[in-house]
């Protein structure tokens, strides 16, 4: 039986001695569920997150005083969370699972040490056998200890993700214990399910049914339980392939029988796809040839913060897929598994990410402290945790590592790599590289089957000429920044970014930091080099922290590089990418129509077409063309220096009249209409105390 503790927790922070004990007094502790990330309450503080740090992925070299960095959040004070529950008398073995706690966990159960995990990003499961009293209330403790300057953005802090309480007979599945493979070949799909069980004695029977993505059952299977592995084999003559933006799951339904009883039973969902990557032609899905139009994404959910919300995922990944989207890069960490699940559905691939850090350091208590130590266990569990998962194409082993800059650093992706390969050598390995030419001159390059390029967009041609069978893609690409609604004139080119006293940035798309550069010079360069299999832009949403170029600016303290806000609002970015990456038609003007009588405005359009006219009040004020041999305006239309006059703005396509974008000069303000995105949001249940 599988129970979700959602409710009835109790929480405080501190040290709070002697929490983990049934009769600890928690009566002026908060009531909270879980997830739940405490550090998202506050209070903002520049104190919170004060680091001296260099930064020498931004470019800088010596150390400077960040604040704002991790969101300027309370993410490193020790907190404790408790709640009881209770185990039915018959109950042999019992598990927690945990999806996610930040960070430096300890699990505690009747005051026994049960179990524990220092990365915050890896889920992990816990036997409490030997700890619990069957059919008896009994209590669960868990402490955390986030430390301070341990990361390069915001963390979050507490059980952010989902808890589990697993109950079972003598014979049952362990935690992660189905792994599905699939294969085609001359039109036949074949689906391998290795299933690890538990069973106590001969007589158990593993009932394996293959079901359809109605529930229709298509093929079933009984196999006598042996040994700890039951190894079963499905081919389908007819089947559907899972796509981008058409997804289609499969089911194994496990079944654990003795005497017609059952002691145990799990549903793991798959797709069936094909996944080949080409030096010379790029990504082919299914036999057909896709360029990769992703972002990256942190995991916090802006004002809610890191505790994970389904609905709240949903809601970016649905905004996401307008503009385009159909690739996820998960940066630089597991995801929740219920991100995975969504893509699952959604259709969208996925890079999983390891690691921020190996052996060599960013921050001063980042995860290179615990790298010798956790490295292999972790990245064991992410591939264990997620290879069912048919979202996901890649395995990334690290983000902008600071070994590529090393004689030897070649040696830990080495380790890492094999480490994949021994655990799942379906999907390519990847690492995102930002010091690129370092990184192949010491060999690291070549320790992966796919080099993520970040920032590199010039390098592309270059590397694929002096190493054609590498096979090349934008890991990380663009971080251009912006504030939603916000326009500074003139319209011009900031490269790099500069601090500004508002700590505002202008939303005609212009300014990047010092390593980055605007969309066009990737679009550009995708559309010429065929072998460049995608993208990846920084970033789909604002997140906390990082809020770049503000290091010392509070209170700044989130991310200005999204292409949606920190609230999923649109910024003019948006239509940038749907011009770009989707089949709509489309005509957007900006900015805003509301200026001092006489300004001189610079007047901006993303469209889907290449001529457009601008009217104002029914004036012509001329056509504009795309010039692709001019890098911004190649996708962008542009009427500089326009005198404000008050009234309508109007952009039509030359191309065709029936499109066309309108702003106006706002009157006077006279009410308050508020809209809900949605007005339902429905949710997912299952078991819950």
């Amino acid at each position: 039986m599988e129970t979700l503790l959602k409710y009835n927790w109790k929480f405080k922070k501190g040290n709070n001695q002697n929490a983990q004990h049934f009769d600890y007094d928690d009566r002026d502790w908060d009531i909270v569920r879980v997830p739940h990330d405490f550090a998202i309450a506050g209070p903002f503080s520049p104190e919170n997150d004060k680091q001296v740090e260099e930064v020498i992925a931004d470019g800088i070299m010596k150390p400077i005083t960040h604040v704002g960095r991790t969101g300027g959040l309370p993410i490193c004070e020790k907190a404790w969370y408790r709640r009881f529950f209770e185990v039915a008398e018959d109950t042999i073995k019992c598990f927690l699972e945990f999806d996610g706690v930040m960070s430096n966990s300890i699990v505690y159960v009747n005051g026994i040490v049960c179990g524990g995990c220092k990365y915050g990003y890896s889920s992990f499961s816990v036997d409490i056998s030997h700890a619990v009293q069957r059919g008896k209330v009994n209590c669960l403790a868990v402490s955390v200890n986030p430390e301070p300057s341990s990361s390069r953005w915001y963390t979050g802090a507490g059980i952010y993700r989902n808890v589990r309480l697993i109950e079972k007979q003598e014979a049952y599945f362990p935690y992660c214990p189905v792994r599905v493979q699939t294969c085609v070949r001359e039109g036949i799909a074949t689906i391998d399910v290795d299933t690890r069980i538990c069973v106590s004695d001969l007589g158990f029977k593993l009932q394996i049914a293959l079901l359809d993505e109605k529930n229709n059952l298509l093929e079933m299977q009984k196999v006598d339980c042996h040994k700890d592995t039951v190894y079963t084999v499905f081919q389908l003559e007819k089947f559907h392939y899972w796509k981008i933006y058409h997804s289609y799951l499969y089911q194994i339904e496990l079944t654990m029988i003795k005497n017609n009883i059952v002691y145990d039973k799990v549903i793991t969902k798959f797709g069936i796809r094909t996944l080949r990557f080409d030096a010379q032609e790029g990504f082919f899905l299914n036999g057909e040839s896709v360029k990769i139009r992703g972002v990256c994404m942190h995991h916090d959910l802006g004002a809610l913060g890191s505790a994970f919300s389904r609905a709240a995922a949903q809601r970016q990944l649905q905004k996401l897929i307008e503009i385009g989207v159909n690739g996820l890069r998960c940066a630089h960490n597991p995801p929740d598994p219920q991100l995975l699940e969504l893509c699952d559905e959604y259709g969208i691939v996925v890079i999983d990410e390891a690691f921020d850090e190996w052996t060599i350091g960013k921050v001063v208590n980042g995860y290179y402290q615990q790298f010798d130590e956790c490295a292999k266990q972790d990245l064991i569990s992410m591939i264990k945790r997620d290879w069912n998962h048919q979202s996901v194409i890649i395995w990334s082993i690290g983000n902008e590592i600071l070994e590529q800059g090393q004689k030897d650093g070649w040696k830990v992706a080495r380790y890492l790599n094999c480490i994949c390969k021994e655990t799942d050598s379906t999907r390519p390995t990847a690492a995102g590289l930002n010091m690129t030419l370092d990184a192949f001159k010491n060999g690291l390059a070549f320790e992966v089957d796919l080099a993520g390029i970040n920032y590199k967009p010039h390098l592309y041609e270059q590397l694929h000429t002096e190493y054609p069978s590498v096979i090349l893609f934008g890991s990380e690409t663009a971080s251009t920044v912006s504030s939603r609604g916000e326009f500074l004139l003139p319209a011009e080119i900031e490269h790099p970014v500069k601090e500004k006293p508002g700590l505002l940035e202008s939303s005609y798309d212009l300014a990047t930091p010092n390593w980055a550069y605007t969309p066009e010079r990737e679009f550009l360069v995708q559309d010429k080099y065929p072998y460049v299999f995608g993208e990846f832009v920084w970033t789909g949403f604002d997140y906390l922290g990082e809020p770049t170029p503000y290091h010392n600016n509070w209170p700044a303290r989130s991310s200005y590089f999204g292409i949606y806000d920190l609230a999923g609002m649109e910024k003019s970015r948006v239509y940038s990418y749907k011009s770009k990456w989707t089949d709509n038609n489309l005509v957007h003007i900006f900015p805003h129509w509301n200026w001092i009588e006489g300004q001189k405005i610079d007047i901006y359009c993303y469209s889907s077409y290449n001529e457009v006219e601008l009217f104002l009040n029914g004036k012509s004020l001329g056509i504009q063309k795309k010039d692709p041999s001019d890098e911004i305006r190649s996708h962008r239309l542009i009427w500089k220096n326009i005198p404000f006059e008050k009234g309508e703005l109007k952009a039509i396509a030359v191309e065709n009249h029936e499109i066309f974008d309108v702003v106006n000069t706002a009157d006077n303000p006279y009410e308050v209409d508020i809209k809900p995105e949605r007005n339902l949001i429905s949710l997912l249940f299952t078991r819950q105390i």
